[in-house]
């Protein structure tokens, strides 16, 4: 019946667990080189891993609004501080960007996607802290 079909196409692949993507936690070991331990015994290393977009080092561009005071900021290759207070300051996605450094460190809490086959891992984020490591 129905339900029959259903179970037959939901099973249909075959193989192995590990056969399958699936969702893996595990925890930096070593910076450089890269090294996870992924399970009690099983570390995974630098050859097996790719990192998220959002981890290491990377620019971000987009529009601020600001409305403060700020010091020891650079704009436009200009470093200095100024106050905001009764101002409000918009600056455009075209001249606009952070510089982040969301780079791992030893006993960071990661979250891993295991391709098909268990042979490469996509590094998506930190767990233990707010994704960002700050």
């Amino acid at each position: 019946m129905a339900g029959e079909r259903l179970y037959e196409l939901m099973t249909g692949k075959g193989g192995k667990d590990s056969d399958y993507a699936d969702v893996v936690y595990g925890t930096v070991i070593s910076v450089s080189p890269l090294k996870v331990q992924i399970a009690n015994n099983m570390v995974i290393t630098d050859d097996f891993i790719e990192l998220g977009r959002h981890i290491g080092k990377f620019k971000l561009q987009g529009k601020m609004k600001y409305k403060g005071s700020a010091t020891n900021f650079q704009y436009h290759g200009h470093t200095g501080s100024a106050s905001f207070s009764k101002a409000e300051t918009n600056f455009p996605k075209k001249d606009f960007y952070l510089e982040i450094d969301n780079s791992l460190e030893k006993g960071d809490k990661v979250t891993l996607v295991r391709c098909d086959g268990g042979q490469r891992f996509y590094l998506l984020e930190r767990t233990d802290k707010d994704g960002y490591g700050f």
